[in-house]
């Protein structure tokens, strides 16, 4: 069933269903300019454009795979200004470290209250974190490593 809420809902439930749809739509918008401004061949892209379909239509459609490669694809997203800190040592601009801080308190919150938890039918389990961050953390190092150090 696609991610919504009712008029009775809480304030929390309501907030996270918003923020869940808006992660999803940040992250079709950001499929398309990859799309449009990327010089590779689209056929190479199109297994990960179909991933990206999936993970996209998983979170609206409350699939709880698909909410731990947004975890993912967000904790890589956040955590790439300290890997490269820490293996290259590039700087960036405390107001993108501030940016980077916000969305990761945000988009954690929403798919871990209590409500996010009811939406995509599963337990709370906060130590579920710590394998995505260590994966997210692996994933970054393994980029720095390849494209800016080699």
């Amino acid at each position: 069933m696609l991610t919504k809420y009712h008029s009775q809902s809480s304030f929390e439930k309501k907030f996270t269903v918003i923020v869940i749809w808006i992660i999803a739509l940040v992250m079709m918008t950001t499929m398309v300019k990859l799309i449009v401004h990327t010089e590779i061949n689209f056929l190479w892209l199109t297994p990960f454009i179909l991933a990206w379909l999936f993970v996209i239509s998983g979170i609206l459609l409350r699939c709880k795979i698909a909410r731990w490669f947004t975890l993912l694809s967000i904790y890589t997203f956040v955590f790439y200004p300290l890997v490269a800190y820490i293996m290259i040592g590039e700087s960036f601009p405390i107001s993108s470290i501030l940016s980077y801080l916000s969305i990761l308190l945000i988009s954690i919150y929403v798919f871990s209250n209590k409500k996010a938890m009811d939406l995509f039918y599963i337990e709370s389990n906060p130590s579920e974190h710590l394998p995505l961050i260590l994966l997210a953390l692996t994933i970054n190092s393994i980029y720095v490593y390849l494209v800016r150090v080699v």
